[in-house]
């Protein structure tokens, strides 16, 4: 049997931002979530951005609408919402995803989320597109 070499796999698109940022910014977005940073936050997407978080809410477009987004998550959790990477992110092109657990930092119930966060990326690396997945069996409060 032949051993398979590179040039045998479907090579990926190469345009965007390149690997290293889309990885910078998904790890920057989950520690400004942490803070409660919302001006960084929306630093990180472009004006017209739209997210949908979780998958099937609808979406919410722009820094107004996004911003009221993530305010209303801060409000309801008390503060930040760290995000901390649960393995490495995965970047094709201008697409970065990556799974993070996420915990309510001053909540006074201590919750772990599981998330998939899909986001694409301009070609001046801001995030033009977020897509969450996540769901109740992906909830549980731990000790």
């Amino acid at each position: 049997m032949a051993e398979a070499s590179s040039s045998d796999f479907i090579q990926a698109p190469t345009e965007g931002p390149g690997p290293d940022h889309i990885r910078n910014v998904m790890r920057t977005y989950g520690e400004r979530m942490g803070a409660a940073d919302l001006p960084g936050v929306l630093a990180l997407f472009h004006p017209d951005a739209v997210i949908e978080d979780p998958i099937g809410t609808g979406e919410k477009h722009g820094h107004a609408g996004i911003g009221a987004f993530f305010q209303a998550g801060f409000d309801a959790m008390q503060g930040g919402i760290l995000l901390t990477l649960d393995g490495a992110v995965r970047v094709v092109g201008r697409y970065g995803a990556a799974a993070y657990i996420a915990r309510p930092v001053n909540y006074p119930v201590k919750v772990e989320i599981e998330t998939l966060d899909v986001m694409e990326f301009d070609d001046d690396g801001l995030i033009v597109r977020m897509t969450a997945y996540w769901g109740e069996t992906n909830r549980k409060v731990v000790d």
